[in-house]
């Protein structure tokens, strides 16, 4: 009986698991495009899985934006890379139903120094946007 409920709960929970993809809507082109001739770092920015039922509601689209330019709009569980010269930059990220967001967003300042860096974000319980470095 501990097997089948075990073996149960492994199906439901593979069954809720997505694997992560590329952002479907990319908005620039030319950030998400390595330029050999310059140097530049690799920037990979991922909307994580939230349950349906959060503030989120998985309906909304999350912008990410960079030094004041669109780049992409992420559903849960998307990712995009992007290609930035190094230096400073700010990266932020908002949520594309401007009319329930209030405004909400996050950003942070980032320097791109030629090291990949990958960055997660999700809205938290009180609808606060989070984002953080992880590698």
């Amino acid at each position: 009986m501990k097997k089948i409920i075990l073996a149960v709960a492994v199906l439901i929970l593979a069954g809720c698991a997505r694997p992560y993809g590329p952002a479907e809507i990319v908005l620039n082109q030319q950030l998400v495009t390595p330029n050999p001739t310059e140097q530049q770092t690799r920037i990979t920015v991922t909307r994580l899985k939230q349950f349906s039922g959060n503030t989120s509601g998985g309906n909304c689209k999350f912008l990410i934006n960079i030094d004041k330019t669109d780049v992409a709009l992420l559903r849960q569980n998307q990712f995009v890379t992007v290609y930035l010269k190094n230096g400073p930059h700010k990266l932020r990220v908002s949520n594309e139903c401007s009319t329930f967001d209030l405004g909400m967003r996050k950003t942070l300042d980032i320097s791109a120094d030629g090291t990949p860096q990958e960055y997660v974000t999700e809205v938290g319980v009180w609808r606060q946007y989070r984002m953080w470095r992880t590698k």
